[in-house]
């Protein structure tokens, strides 16, 4: 009895190992059928034009063949061999639906051993459909029942995981739904993260051109051009413009290499931190990396290239920290959200990096490509509070120079307004000084002549006498008046005209004091002095005649004017008195007059020239023109 029941037991026990190495996957087709795989193989082969009859091996879908054949770089056959049934009938009513996730690189699919897809190119350069999803139809007509064989032929390198994903049969709204879920997961996110960092690239570039002081726009803008480049090779189905397939892997690790080194800078400059020796060393890394992984034997490019791709993580995880620090450290609201937008990548990324490394391929979708939308949020949020931050300096900044220009302007009005009075009472200044010239020059000449007329006369004067020195006082006067205004005053036809009336008053006084006068005067201007030159000449005249009359007992005075040049004017007044001391006279002011006239010759421009001694005082007058000078 004992042994009767050993051997139930050991039957049983072979009929459930029996059961399940014959274990049946099945899919659900509608709701009352199913389709049953019986069987799974693969095989090497050296083309799709041969299927060898020998070496296959039972393999689970999905399947990478480097497991099974290490190192192994061309093509595979996968024979899935099923049929199909129904449990309320053997009639099935639609058509059955069979998707493929993806395969690694490129291949082809057969049904019952007609052709239903195959890639562009099979032989390097390979197309890539690892990141492409496909489904296709089965019609009711072209299916056997009791067996059905799909063929798939794959081609690959053992450096990128080669083999066969996900195979699956459905109806075909379900098919349809998860080929759409694939699209968007595989290749549409993708491509909405292409656009997005294109757009936040750019923008961040054209803020750098205009403020060159902003660097950390500049380092994100480069940094999401290499990470553009990325995603571009991974959605691109073929490796154009590169010569093979391992010449795609060596630029997207290389792209991937700058982009870490570049956004850890970004990073870093956000932060308002500057580690120059740092920075050439990731540089200098970067360089080390990029030559390794562009002249690395394929033999070797799995494991180095995992160890290249650890470092950047690597990299990553600590600009992530350091921000963290300075964020703790400073407490500002944009370090902050950084440091949150930040923690959320790296737990994406840890998620991506476990199923990067896990060898199986499956329908598990990496979640990085979600990332460059949260990240795009919040880089919006933190240019939104960087902004507010800055509008609200701006708006201080200009009350206080709104406030700063009030207090100047009131300074400036006031110093203005004190200017202007220290002007105005320099102007009543220089009247003074001008109207007491004019008087001692003319008006005081006048006097003299006339008290040295009276003084002088033999007899009684008349009142007519009288009379006509008082109105050539007051002509004299007159002239004063009116020289206010000199710059408007008529200029003589010509000098003869013009020293008449000094050389008229002068000759009565001359001839009342037996002084003999010599008068060598131009008939014509060769060149036109302007009415205040005019006037300042006769001034200075006035003055000097009057001296030589009152102090010098002359008894022959010259007085003569000529042109040295066409540029030049003299004026000269001569007499043999006693002389006197000039530089005593000059610069110890004991003369007046003397000052005056050098104070109105210095004012046209002119020079004043004094020679005394006995028996001959000279007084020079020269005035210089501009080239081609003359009065208006």
């Amino acid at each position: 009895m004992k042994n009767g029941w050993l051997s139930l037991f050991f039957t049983l026990c072979l009929c459930a190992f029996s059961l399940a190495s014959y274990a049946e996957t099945r899919f659900s087709v509608g709701s009352t059928c199913n389709v049953i795989v019986d069987k799974i193989s693969a095989v090497k082969t050296t083309s799709m034009n041969e299927v060898p009859k020998t070496g296959w091996v039972e393999v689970k879908n999905p399947d990478v063949w480097t497991k099974r054949w290490p190192y192994y770089d061309g093509g595979v056959w996968y024979h899935f061999a099923w049929h199909w049934s129904c449990s309320d009938s053997h009639e099935l009513k639609e058509p059955i639906a069979f998707s493929v996730e993806g395969m690694s690189s490129a291949g082809a699919v057969f049904f019952n051993r007609n052709l239903m897809w195959k890639d562009k190119h099979l032989v390097e350069p390979l197309s890539k459909s690892w990141n492409t999803p496909r489904f296709w139809i089965l019609p009711v007509e072209s299916l056997k029942q009791q067996k059905n064989d799909i063929w798939v032929y794959v081609v690959g390198n053992s450096y990128e995981s080669p083999g066969l994903g996900n195979l699956e049969f459905s109806d075909i709204t379900k098919a349809y739904d998860k080929q759409q879920r694939r699209l968007w997961n595989k290749r549409a996110l993708f491509q909405v993260n292409l656009v997005i960092s294109t757009t936040l690239g750019l923008v961040c570039f054209v803020i750098w051109f205009f403020r060159r002081n902003e660097t950390t726009f500049l380092w994100f803008s480069i940094s999401c051009l290499f990470w553009v480049l990325f995603i571009w090779n991974v959605i691109n189905r073929e490796v154009f413009p590169y010569p093979n397939s391992l010449w795609v892997m060596k630029a997207n690790l290389t792209y991937f290499v700058l982009y870490s080194v570049c956004f850890s800078i970004y990073l870093l400059r956000f932060v308002k931190v500057k580690f120059a020796e740092l920075e050439k060393t990731l540089f200098l890394v970067a360089a080390v990396c990029i030559v390794t992984i562009l002249f690395i034997p394929s033999l070797m490019v799995k494991t180095v290239f995992a160890i290249i791709f650890l470092l950047c993580i690597a990299l990553f995880l600590a600009s992530f920290l350091f921000v963290v620090y300075r964020a703790n450290k400073t407490k500002r609201r944009d370090y902050i959200l950084l440091a949150v937008c930040l923690s959320v990548v790296c737990i994406v990324m840890m998620y991506d990096v476990s199923l990067l490394f896990d060898e199986r391929i499956n329908d598990h979708q990496p979640l990085s490509p979600y990332t460059s939308p949260i990240i795009t949020f919040f880089i919006v949020i933190i240019l939104a509070t960087r902004l507010d931050k800055n509008i609200k300096k701006i708006q201080r900044f200009n009350n206080e120079l709104e406030q700063r220009v009030n207090f100047v302007t009131s300074n400036l009005s006031s110093s203005l307004y004190a200017r202007h009075q220290l002007e105005l009472e320099n102007v009543r200044l220089q009247e003074r000084i001008h109207l007491s010239h004019d008087l001692h020059d003319g008006l005081g000449a006048s006097l003299v002549r006339s008290m040295i007329l009276v003084g002088q006369s033999s007899s009684a004067m008349s009142n007519q006498q009288f009379l006509s020195i008082l109105k050539l006082l007051r002509d004299d006067l007159r002239q004063i008046i009116d020289s206010g205004s000199s710059t408007n005053n008529k200029i003589p036809d010509n000098p003869v005209l013009w020293i008449a009336p000094v050389r008229h008053r002068f000759s009565q006084i001359m001839d009342e004091l037996d002084i003999q006068a010599t008068w060598t005067i131009p008939a014509t201007w060769e060149i036109q002095p302007t009415a205040l030159q005019c006037l300042t000449l006769i001034r200075v005249l006035e003055e000097s005649l009057t001296n030589i009359v009152k102090h010098s007992q002359a008894s022959h005075i010259e007085v003569k004017m000529y042109y040295p040049s066409t540029t030049r004017l003299v004026l000269i007044v001569q007499d043999d008195g006693v002389g006197f001391d000039v530089e005593c006279v000059l610069n110890h002011g004991m003369s007046i007059g003397m000052r005056s006239m050098k104070m109105r010759l210095e004012k046209i421009g002119a020079e004043l020239e004094i020679e005394s001694k006995k028996g001959c005082t000279k007084i020079k007058a020269c005035l210089s023109f501009g080239e081609g000078e003359s009065a208006e």
